[in-house]
């Protein structure tokens, strides 16, 4: 678990003061680029992004590798780093419009840099030298004297150990500043207190804490070191427990079957998580060299079994997204979630090969995630460029399924194109109003590019929600009949028929109301929400409020009698249903009426 001397080093008490200046400087630099005026000219918006996100990653990647007497080869690395992350703004734009068009790139891109680090954080500390070849032979030679999984596996460790206590460092800094700054201000004295609403103040203090906390961490390497073994003993142990879990869920499977988890629409991004988890068990439990590997039996039955339980969860996975796909077409977030599921598809069979196998599995999984470190980071390294473009493969696919045929122009998805799509997109959008074939193409084409923002009702959300999709799920009564345009679209708000689930309309033509039922789908014990609607003077239906509010609670009845609401229903359904003329009173001020009609009853008597 801890490697010993390879990773190791003396403390060292000028570099804690070096990286409290360097943050401070850093995080200056980065507040003074995000308030550099917006010119609109797209590629100044690129260069302004990738600077203060190759000072960032860089700025941290250099504090994480420094060591003494290796500064330039630290400084060279975070600047690898940087340019990786930083890279992600130039190649990508920043107008995407979506968070998975910008965020998935720029997690790949601080993936890939963590990665690179990680095993230069190895090499250099165990064997500090290029090789002394550059021939295949000569390569493959010095990465097997330089790479050691147990230096791999501890660096990762630090780092992460680092970079969040020293945030948590931060955050007391920070707090305490802004403590003096309120204790200063109750005797009049508010330097602190101005001081500290500048905001090139708050960047330097940041900084400033944040550089001098992780000094003061690596120098005290025995700390991390202990918490690292403490937390991989504790976590070790939860995995027996997952594993049960893990086996229940896949052995009910075959009785519950799949359409349940399909319904969730959640599939892939549960089965994923709990494969993610399961797999940093497996490494807790084996640890990073064979002497600091569990010799419990309960506890490696448990890791074997949660490696093996990865390949129906992935499988899971796999068909989940290809179901969406088949239904929906492409799009960059499920072309994410496919290159996840290859990821953990490699992962999963690396570790059942080497887990079925016979010999020392442990020490094959030590291999298998070090290979696994490689493909990572240049899979992550290519995700984070413009190279593979899943913008334009999407963009590509549903405009195909468009002009096949396979997708109706009242249910394409207009505004996931505009706003999700990226540039490509966008571009497709126009080309759509400008020059498609069909004029409701046109239209919702045109339409969409008016929407200020991404969840906005999409432009042919309601001629696709009272069109075919209202027939299929309303009931109208005593007979069926034509409805009006007004009173379709009126169906569809939220305090009628809403969107989705059974309804049922009473309705006869002429009358100036109308009755609607409505059950929330898959609910059968729900009660129903009656809505009164009543055609106002220029032919739109507006709600009228019931003397007594009702929703589509659950019935609490222990003795099954039908709820007050059920029986109002159950009449309406049944036609006893009258309009009746009542007088009302309505109070008056200078003329003109005020506040709701009172009942007669309501008089006070005479």
């Amino acid at each position: 678990m801890i490697s010993g001397t390879a990773t190791q080093e003396p403390g060292w008490p000028l570099r804690t003061w070096a990286l409290m200046v360097l943050g401070a400087l850093f995080a200056l630099a980065v507040q003074q680029l995000t308030d550099l005026p917006d010119s609109g000219w797209e590629w100044g918006k690129r260069l302004v992004g990738s600077a203060i996100v190759f000072l960032i990653v860089g700025g941290i990647s250099f504090g994480l590798s420094w060591r003494q007497g290796r500064g330039v080869p630290a400084a060279i690395m975070a600047a690898v780093c940087g340019l990786i992350a930083g890279g992600v703004m130039l190649w990508n734009g920043t107008s995407g419009g979506s968070f998975d068009y910008l965020v998935w790139p720029m997690c790949s891109g601080v993936v890939a840099s963590a990665v690179f680090l990680v095993l230069y954080q190895a090499a250099d500390a165990r064997h500090p030298h290029l090789p002394a070849t550059w021939s295949w032979a000569g390569l493959k030679d010095w990465k097997r004297q330089t790479l050691v999984y147990a230096d791999v596996h501890e660096a990762a460790w630090t780092d992460a150990l680092l970079g969040g206590m020293s945030g948590i460092f931060t955050g007391i800094v920070v707090a305490i500043a802004f403590l003096l700054a309120e204790m200063f201000h109750l005797v009049k004295i508010d330097l602190l207190r101005e001081l500290l609403r500048k905001e090139w103040a708050i960047a330097l203090l940041f900084g400033a804490a944040y550089g001098g906390g992780m000094g003061l961490l690596r120098d005290r390497q025995v700390i991390i070191s202990l918490l690292q073994r403490v937390a991989m003993i504790v976590l070790r142990v939860l995995a027996p427990v997952l594993a049960v879990g893990l086996v229940a869920f896949l052995a009910v499977l075959p009785f519950t079957g799949l359409a349940p988890l399909w319904a969730t629409g959640e599939t892939t991004p549960a089965m994923l998580g709990a494969s993610l988890v399961a797999l940093f068990l497996v490494n807790a439990v084996i640890g990073d060299k064979a002497e600091d590997a569990a010799l419990s039996r309960p506890l490696r039955w448990g890791a074997m079994a949660l490696a093996l339980a990865l390949l129906p969860l992935v499988a899971i996975c796999a068909w989940s997204t290809g179901l969406r796909i088949g239904q929906h077409g492409l799009s960059p977030d499920r072309l994410w979630a496919v290159t996840f599921i290859i990821l953990a598809a490699v992962t999963v069979v690396a570790y059942a090969v080497a887990i079925l196998r016979r010999g020392d599995w442990v020490a094959r999984l030590y291999r298998s995630n070090l290979h696994l470190a490689f493909i990572l980071g240049g899979v992550a390294l290519i995700l984070s460029t413009s190279i593979v473009g899943f913008d334009r493969l999407a963009t590509a696919d549903q405009l195909a399924r468009l002009n096949s045929g396979k997708i109706k122009p009242v249910d394409f998805d207009y505004r996931g194109l505009w706003f999700d799509f990226g540039p490509p997109g966008k571009a497709a959008i126009k080309q759509l109003a400008k020059s498609a074939k069909d004029a409701t193409v046109r239209k919702f084409a045109g339409d969409v590019q008016k929407l200020g923002y991404r969840f906005e009702d999409a432009p042919n959300d309601l001629a696709r929600h009272s069109g075919d999709e209202l027939d299929k799920r309303l009931t109208i009564i005593p007979r069926t009949v034509i409805l009006e345009p007004m009173l379709r679209k009126r169906l569809t708000d939220f305090d009628a028929c809403r969107t989705s689930g059974p309804c049922t309309l009473r309705y006869v033509p002429g009358d100036d109301y109308a009755i609607t039922l409505w059950m929330p789908e898959g609910c059968k014990d729900c009660q129903p929400d009656i809505t009164l609607l009543d055609r106002g003077p220029r032919g739109d239906w507006g709600k009228d409020e019931p003397a007594i509010v009702v929703g589509p609670s659950k019935q609490a009845s222990k003795d099954k009698k039908p709820s007050a609401e059920t029986l109002r229903a159950n009449a309406v359904r049944e036609g006893k249903v009258e309009m009746r003329e009542v007088r009302l009173r309505q109070l008056y001020i200078d003329g003109a009426p005020y506040g709701a009609p009172i009942r007669l009853e309501n008089a006070a008597e005479p």
